[in-house]
């Protein structure tokens, strides 16, 4: 027998995790002899003997192996699952310690020069650009959408006949993705929103708004400070800055609590 053949993908995956290469071939050796001796282990992988219970050790010391009481020592695989939940703990207390003796040291250095950070941050100009920057943002979402819209304009946009009917059939097909999606909105747009075309959302309702906006993955923003019925925003900030992008995540988070879920 010998350490059975993975993808290529999987094998640069458990090397970016950290694994290095004798720890990939031990580790896959048990999995698939479910348990055995150093000395089997070494031999089906190809591991010189001198090196395996070093390696064995590693693993063990990982999360990825656990080892019986029992003469000669036999060691047995734990879960993918469990062994990389391990391996992620173990990376982010490391991250956190790392955070804390970099930033205690190097931010008051920062804070001391005379340095000043120009963020990133477009105008968006028109109604029909601005509300197309939204389908744009929400077609590039991954993870969560948090949409922050009062009012449509009741009046056709050139660039997008229907932007209601585009934006709602976007985030309807999203039904069977694992894309969190939060719509809040105001009193007055309820009788244009259809639970039902949108039960891929969760949606709430809130007394008033000022402006609206999109939050995409916490990672890119586009924010509107005018955005009145019946018409759309004449102007729009679009960023990407992580501080401004957050203090928007952040806003939408405290307007989401303080609003009532949307009934049928």
């Amino acid at each position: 027998m010998s350490t059975p053949v993975i993808s290529e993908r999987v094998e640069k995956a458990l090397r970016e995790i950290g694994l290095t290469e004798y720890e990939c071939q031990a580790y896959l050796s048990l999995l698939h002899q479910g348990e055995d001796t150093a000395e089997i282990i070494s031999q089906l992988s190809n591991i010189p003997y001198t090196k395996v219970y070093s390696v064995l050790e590693s693993l063990e010391e990982r999360g990825w192996v656990e080892h019986g009481s029992g003469r000669p020592r036999r060691y047995y695989p734990r879960s993918p699952i469990d062994a990389l939940r391990s391996e992620q703990i173990s990376l982010e207390s490391r991250f956190e310690e790392n955070q804390s003796i970099v930033l205690d040291e190097l931010q008051p250095l920062y804070e001391k020069r005379d340095v000043k950070e120009i963020p990133e941050i477009w105008i968006v100009r028109g109604e029909t650009n601005s509300f197309n920057k939204i389908l744009d943002l929400v077609a590039k979402a991954k993870k969560e959408i948090m949409l922050a819209i009062p009012t449509l304009p009741e009046e056709q946009l050139p660039g997008i006949p229907d932007f209601s009917i585009k934006v709602f059939g976007f985030l309807n097909n999203l039904m069977n993705s694992e894309i969190k999606v939060k719509i809040l909105t105001t009193k007055e747009m309820k009788p244009l929103i259809s639970i039902g075309d949108l039960g891929v959302a969760e949606i709430r309702i809130c007394d008033d708004m000022f402006g609206g906006g999109v939050v995409i993955d916490g990672q890119e923003t586009i924010l509107f400070l005018d955005l009145v019925h019946p018409k759309g925003p004449d102007t729009a900030i679009w960023s990407d800055h992580e501080t401004l992008t957050g203090i928007a995540k952040i806003y939408f988070e405290h307007m989401w609590d303080n609003a009532e879920p949307l009934s049928p």
